[in-house]
């Protein structure tokens, strides 16, 4: 479903050098596999294939998308060649329209067996308008199968479209790399990307930054080198971001929610590597639910905000009756985001703001220990209320025991000593406690399920004990006796 019509090749050298790499490089491409630690991984280009779809009717110039076309082929060979081995073709008939329909709704359906030879796909669409001009661009990853943001742009001027559409494939290209970690440091890697070895026309690297945030993925090949859509997987709860480069690699800041994030060593035909995200920096929405039931929002819930591993963490704010939080842009990247609830800490996840525009985050939280955790909730708020009543009626005991109104101070702490005790909250306590809907099969959850009540009975020991209620019956008692020995 995606001929190529119009289709040639880049074929001059820019440079003597070229035509050695271009050896190897036959070498590497005469290979169908995409096994990423292949050999010539520094020295492969990669393989390009760009659909170009355009729609000039509200501005009709004759040859717009040869113009295009021919604009895009220059500024590649110029520019980008040999990284880029592309092919650029003018989409037509259903295939166009598709396209300009909007490429969000591009799909795997569209992608056909010639993807197979191919690192990349890349889809343009020109649109006129009465102001001027919009492009779009997006991205498919061949190798790892997957689809990029569509990334847009605005051009009020025909002179120079062509080359803003040049820039905006290249923004929307998301470079590929392999993660090396390096020794002794848990929270850095090297990105080492493919092609880095190949020749270039100027020293300026035209593909990353400094702060690009990376998607590290984990990518398991078969046999034969080949790599399926279920056999790449995002590392879960982790992104990179670039440093400064060093010693010609780029090192990688990781932030991640899990320990080890790629794991102590490399094991059989698995891969860690990293795709760019190509985001928009912006706001984007974090919602927190619980992990056994998507339904049940983590409301009321707070969130800490930590934008560098140097920093202290920042209250941004508390869950909202969606589980919702909004996390904005900084300039910071990327942020590590903490849920708690009652001091505990229940998530750490990090974020790139505007990478996403609502993220779901399962935590392991369920309704048992959210249920263990309200009734506790309610029993002590009697426990409050009881201390208090406790508190005032022992204080009016001691006040008629000093005035000698032995009699009134007598029936007070009758009333006293008929409040509920530490036996009746034990018992209040073991009920909640053995009620099977309050515990968790989650052994992690579990023992905060336990850790609750353990502090609710170290509460009960503290403010509900017998010494009190006891010295306070030995001074009514004494007072009595002296009374009687007076009389």
């Amino acid at each position: 479903m995606t001929p190529l019509s119009s289709t040639r090749r880049l074929s001059i050298w820019p440079h003597p050098l070229a035509f050695v790499v271009a050896l190897i490089l036959c070498e590497f491409l005469s290979n169908s596999t995409f096994a990423a630690d292949k050999k010539y991984w520094d020295l492969s280009s990669y393989r390009i294939q760009i659909h170009l779809a355009v729609n000039n009717s509200t501005k009709p110039q004759v040859a717009l998308g040869e113009k295009l076309l021919a604009r895009i082929r220059e500024r590649i060979q110029s520019t980008l060649y040999p990284v880029w081995d592309a092919e650029i073709a003018i989409t037509q008939g259903p295939f166009r329209f598709l396209l300009l329909s909007g490429l969000d709704q591009l799909n795997s359906s569209i992608i056909d067996e010639a993807a197979s030879r191919l690192d990349k796909q890349l889809y343009l669409c020109v649109q006129s308008s009465p102001t001027g001009y919009k492009i779009t661009c997006r991205e498919y990853d061949c190798y790892l199968h997957r689809w990029g943001p569509v990334r847009q742009r605005t051009v009020r001027q025909e002179i120079t479209l062509s080359e803003q559409c040049f820039d905006l494939l290249r923004h929307t290209f998301a470079p590929l790399a392999t993660i090396r970690p390096i020794e002794n440091e848990s929270d850095r890697v090297t990105l080492r990307f493919k092609g880095r070895d190949l020749p270039r026309q100027t020293a300026e690297d035209l593909f990353t930054e400094t702060n690009d945030v990376f998607q590290p993925m984990l990518v398991r090949t078969s046999s034969s080198g080949e790599v399926r859509p279920e056999d790449v997987k995002e590392v879960p709860w982790t992104i990179l971001s670039l440093l400064e480069p060093k010693e010609s690699q780029w090192v990688s800041q990781v932030y991640s929610g899990i320990r080890t994030p790629f794991g102590l060593r490399r094991r059989g035909r698995v891969e860690h590597m990293a795709i760019a995200t190509r985001h928009t920096p912006g706001t984007s929405m974090v919602r927190f639910h619980a992990r056994h039931d998507r339904e049940q929002a983590l409301s009321g819930y707070e969130v800490f905000r930590k934008e560098t591993p140097d920093k202290q963490s920042q209250l941004l704010g508390l869950t909202s009756a969606d589980g919702i939080i909004e996390v904005p842009s900084t300039d910071h990247p990327v942020s590590t985001l903490f849920l708690r609830s009652d001091g505990q800490l229940l998530a750490k996840i990090p974020v790139a703001p505007g990478a996403a525009t609502k993220g779901e985050v399962p935590v392991a939280d369920d309704p048992a220990r959210l249920r263990a955790q309200a009734s506790l909730e309610s029993l002590r708020e009697k426990l409050i209320d009881l201390v208090a009543r406790r508190t005032l009626l022992s204080a009016r005991v001691r006040e008629r025991l000093e005035k000698g109104k032995l009699e009134e101070a007598r029936q007070l702490y009758s009333e006293l000593d008929g409040l509920p005790g530490r036996a009746s909250f034990d018992q209040q306590l073991s009920s909640v406690e053995n009620n099977k809907l309050n515990r968790s099969e989650d052994a992690k959850i579990q023992a905060r399920i336990d850790k609750m009540f353990s502090d609710t009975r170290k509460l009960l020991g503290r403010f509900l004990g017998a010494r009190e209620i006891s010295d306070l019956q030995n001074e009514l008692n004494a007072a009595i006796r002296n009374k009687k020995t007076a009389g």
